[in-house]
């Protein structure tokens, strides 16, 4: 978008009156630059603010804006830095539609978390890309907020914007990277403004004020440095600034101010963040400030040390403006001077006691002192907000450059804390999604599997321990019989005619005889690593004694196998269509148990139980990726061992058609270097129509003969 550009001075335009603070009106100065009707100063002159610099930027060349104000001639509508690109190859005004939920998809409540939970990991790996340098460590905030802890390297963004859908993604999106920046940059910025409020004694009135200007020159500063590194992700900057600074700047600018530093304030700041929000009568009321505020920051972008100089130089100027709006504006502090100075001379009168001048000069010095003390230490910024809600309505203007939420938004103002938790828990679980392809699986609608880790509780610890000792039997049997992994066997071949020298056979012959056969060779032969998965079936019709003896023939297997180097073991539960009762249809929901990533956590066995239904084809296919994904041997041996009580039974996936995809998803593996085995408990229907290899057991303490010895068979050890 291409702007004309004129002089700031031009642009606040030039008018015969002035604007007077105390009778909120326009009017013509009298020579002594005075107010002809309440008397009181209009004119603000380079005398009046005791700072070279202030003096030295109203004396500065008036700077060049764009035909809207911007003094830094940034880019578009949204006030941002850098070209604008167009590399969202998705269409559409949203850049996160790419990573973003698919439409109404999730559309149950349970969901919300785990969509937010995808869209924390996009937004966490957004920032990292910002400087992978700088850690981070983000999550949403249950409030409506969003802030950086610089000591600590939290981000804290609103996450109530995408609550229940993904409108406000990118905005979301733009916070993020925004806190990030802050994390990257600001800490310069925060070291000075500590030391300054240290050298300069600025209470509490006075540090909300040089914050909010901090902040605000900081914030444009840190979003220029976007521009040179990430051009990219400047849109998401422009999403969110279009949304905070149109709706809730705007809003803030259109109300009638009745004070006029807060009035001032505003336009201060919208100035600096969003200048078309300044509309007509406001640049005319504050022309003369507008074109000083212009001055300071025409070059407060071009390094570090102009920042902090024209921050200082900003922070100034609005002391002194308060300074002088306050200079004769009612201040009750004089009533009560002077009540205690006649109750005091009433007092002495009575008692006889004659003080001097200069003594009655001291005590109104020391109860102005106690009365202040009193009042909390405010000075001018008492007299300018007298009443509460002006104090309140300062706080939040000077709070309205963050980017905090607009009053009265139409969404909650804070996250359920059942929501929150069930954010913290798929979290900790390692709730993620992966996606099967459309030709793997009966429908195309049931390609998503969803991941989830155990989080075993002292119920699970005690199962497994209890399951441990009754399997004890069982799992020596198996450790004898199938720990045959990893085994080195050395094999020496004489009478070679080359390889090393066989000094057994030197001192039986001699070189003249002519022989040549004096050599030997060693070969050795070692087992293949071998990778294992135990997939268990936990369908609704696995309750009672199937899932418990699945779950024991696990437990007595991982214990047998898990002091041999050589294996890598994976132990995974599947049900579909959700963990409870088709609360996600069409996804196949896979727990990971057991895992050479998951080693801490050894009791998770036992939190193994019976749920809804079970796509077992799409369960196999999905195991077989992860083992795929994680293991260090990509060359070794594959074995997978299912245990089921049957047929699979799940939404659109049944009967004949379930069947046969499980048979295909077998061969698909197969195919790729896997050997399956299915152990059948309960009824186990149909394991012949889909499994080559595969056993009954009927009790569970002969698992340990039949499972070695099927194994032994498949894999030919």
């Amino acid at each position: 978008m291409a702007y004309e550009h004129t002089t700031i001075d031009k642009w606040t335009g030039e008018y015969d009156e002035e604007y007077c603070y105390s009778c909120q009106k326009f009017i013509e100065a009298d020579m002594d630059g005075k107010c002809p009707i309440c008397e009181e100063e209009v004119s603000f002159g380079t005398d009046e603010w005791g700072s070279a610099s202030t003096a030295k930027t109203y004396a500065s060349v008036a700077p060049t804006v764009s035909s809207d104000g911007d003094i830094w001639d940034r880019t578009g509508s949204g006030y941002t830095w850098g070209k604008q690109t167009t590399w969202n190859q998705y269409g559409g005004s949203s850049m996160s539609g790419m990573w973003g939920s698919y439409g109404g998809y999730w559309q149950h409540q349970d969901n919300n978390a785990a969509r937010m939970l995808k869209h924390k990991r996009h937004l966490d790996s957004l920032c990292k890309v910002v400087d992978p340098s700088v850690s981070h460590d983000l999550s949403f905030a249950a409030t409506r907020t969003a802030y950086t802890n610089m000591g600590t390297g939290q981000i804290v963004i609103d996450g109530t914007l995408i609550k229940s859908n993904d409108d406000k993604l990118d905005t979301v999106a733009g916070l993020a990277i925004h806190e990030k920046l802050h994390l990257v940059h600001t800490q310069p910025l925060v070291r000075w403004q500590t030391q300054y409020k240290r050298d300069n004694d600025l209470d509490h009135w006075q540090s909300k004020l040089f914050h909010s200007i901090g902040n605000c020159v900081e914030d444009e500063y840190i979003e220029k440095q976007l521009a040179k590194d990430c051009a990219g992700f400047v849109q998401y900057i422009t999403k969110t600034k279009q949304y905070f600074f149109d709706e809730k700047i705007k809003g803030m600018l259109e109300e009638n101010e009745e004070n006029p530093y807060i009035d001032l304030l505003n336009t201060m700041l919208a100035f600096i963040r969003y200048p078309a929000n300044i509309d007509k009568d406001r640049k005319k009321r504050h022309a003369k400030h507008i074109q000083f505020f212009a001055r300071a920051l025409a070059k407060a972008l071009d390094s570090r040390e102009n920042v902090l100089k024209a921050i200082e130089t900003l922070y100034i100027y609005m002391k002194k403006c308060a300074e002088l709006m306050a200079k004769d504006m009612p201040d009750d502090q004089k009533d009560k001077i002077a009540a205690k100075l006649d109750e005091l001379k009433s007092k002495f009168g009575d008692d006889g006691v004659v003080l001097s001048a200069g003594d009655w000069k001291e005590i109104e010095k020391k109860i102005k002192g106690d009365i202040t003390k009193e009042e909390g230490g405010k000075g001018t910024f008492h007299k300018l907000l007298g009443k509460r809600s002006e104090r309140e309505r300062f706080g939040n203007i000077c709070g309205a450059t963050e980017y905090n939420p607009p009053e009265g938004e139409e969404f909650d103002r804070m996250l359920p804390s059942s929501l929150m938790d069930s954010i913290k828990d798929l979290e900790q679980t390692d709730y993620h999604e992966t996606a099967l392809g459309k030709s793997e699986v009966v429908s195309p609608r049931q390609t998503k599997i969803i991941w989830k880790n155990a989080m075993p509780d002292e119920n699970a610890i005690n199962i497994y321990k209890s399951d441990s000792r009754s399997m004890r039997p069982q799992t020596n049997v198996l450790k004898r019989k199938i720990d045959l992994y990893g085994n080195r066997t050395t094999l020496t071949i004489r009478n070679q005619k080359r390889g090393r020298i066989d000094k057994r056979i030197l001192h039986r012959i001699g070189i003249p005889d002519g022989r040549t056969d004096i050599f030997k060779n060693t070969i050795t032969k070692e087992d293949k690593p071998l990778d294992v998965c135990l997939l268990v079936d936990e369908s609704g019709s696995m309750g009672g004694d199937r899932i418990s003896n699945a779950r024991k023939a696990c437990i007595s297997i991982m214990e047998a196998l898990k002091d041999n180097d050589v294996l890598n073991l994976w132990v995974m539960g599947h049900t579909a269509d959700g963990w409870r009762w088709h609360d996600e249809p069409n996804t196949t929901n896979m727990t990971i148990y057991h895992s050479p990533k998951l080693k801490d956590r050894p009791f998770a066995c036992g939190s193994m139980k019976a749920r809804c239904e079970n796509r077992d084809g799409n369960a196999i296919l999905a195991a077989s990726q992860k083992v795929k994904e994680e293991t260090d041997n990509p060359m070794g041996n594959k074995l997978m061992i299912t245990f089921s009580d049957g047929a699979p039974a799940a939404i659109g996936y049944g009967g004949s058609k379930g069947i046969q995809h499980v048979k295909k998803c077998v061969n698909s593996i197969e195919s790729k270097g896997w050997s399956v085995i299915q152990v059948g408990f309960g009824g186990a229907h149909f394991q012949e129509r889909m499994f080559k290899n595969h056993i009954y057991v009927n009790d569970i303490n002969d698992i340990a003969n039949k499972v070695s010895k099927i194994i032994r068979k498949v894999i030919k050890v």
